[in-house]
């Protein structure tokens, strides 16, 4: 028998753009989401023994703000309330050489942080959503259509790596799995990229068929991936760090945005749900 998901999991890319004012106090939206008038079930919420009955989605939330230069970059008011331990020594050294810097926040602590952003931007974060596959590679873009451009990146090992990447999308491919032993937790894990514009042809092997697909390049800068375990109503916030006010550095090309020779900084912050929808089973 197979099981059928009774709704249209919605799939796509998350943009920096068009999104609308929050409603709602903490990152994640207090109602479940509506697909299809079905409104899902929180994935902790559902008995053991019955987790074969449900197919399970993942919905990032994203909240952006932009603020001057600076801000966040030369300061470390906001910091001061995230844990930047979960991602390791060695690799928030790396991010950090970078011009990233990357910290997990908790539930009890984002109306003070939301406090600060506001406060600094004196505008309302931005929010958008987005239901995902658990598994599925999900690209976040940061800085859509640049053209080509040179970036150096510090690598672990302290060595400083230059090259040309060509036109395309600033992009944070991002990934949520669930262990299903702990369902009110998801592991983030993310990289930065550079996705070209000009598409590749290939062939790939679908259902026991070949298929000619066209697809982009992705461009990895380096050993700048990380991964966090966040609980149920926790966040990750990516921002930049000082090395971001250097032109050539990754921070730069991904969290800083010109508007008419003004310089803007980017906060991100990506707060993940599990929710359960109900399988049909069909002979």
């Amino acid at each position: 028998m197979k099981r059928l998901l009774p709704i249209c999991v919605l799939f796509g890319v998350l943009v920096f753009t068009g999104c609308a004012e929050p409603k709602d106090p903490l990152p994640q939206p207090g109602d479940p989401p509506v697909v299809n008038g079905a409104a899902l079930m929180p994935f902790d919420r559902v008995k053991k023994e019955n987790q074969r009955d449900f197919i399970l989605v993942v919905r990032i939330n994203l909240i952006t703000v932009q603020i001057p230069i600076g801000s966040v970059s030369n300061s470390e008011q906001l910091w001061g309330y995230l844990d930047e331990e979960p991602v390791g020594a060695r690799v928030g050294s790396a991010l950090s050489s970078n011009g990233i810097r990357v910290g997990l926040g908790r539930k009890d602590a984002w109306k003070d942080i939301s406090g600060i952003l506001q406060q600094l931007t004196g505008e309302p974060l931005n929010r958008t959503t987005l239901l995902v596959p658990p598994g599925a590679p999900m690209p976040i873009v940061f800085k859509p259509q640049q053209k080509e451009q040179t970036i150096f990146t510090y690598r672990r090992d302290e060595s400083l790596f230059g090259r040309d990447y060509p036109a395309g999308d600033n992009v944070l491919m991002t990934m949520a799995t669930i262990n299903f032993d702990e369902p009110s937790a998801v592991w983030m894990t993310a990289t930065p990229v550079v996705r070209s514009s000009q598409r590749r042809r290939r062939y790939v092997k679908q259902a026991g068929e070949y298929a000619l697909t066209s697809e982009p390049i992705y461009y990895h800068l380096g050993d700048l991936g990380f991964r966090f375990k966040v609980p149920r109503g926790d966040f990750i916030l990516i921002g930049p760090d000082q090395q971001a006010q250097q032109h050539s550095s990754p921070g730069y090309h991904f969290l800083v945005h010109n508007r008419q020779a003004l310089e803007f900084e980017t906060v991100v912050i990506i707060a993940p749900e599990v929710f359960a929808a109900p399988a049909r089973k069909k002979d």
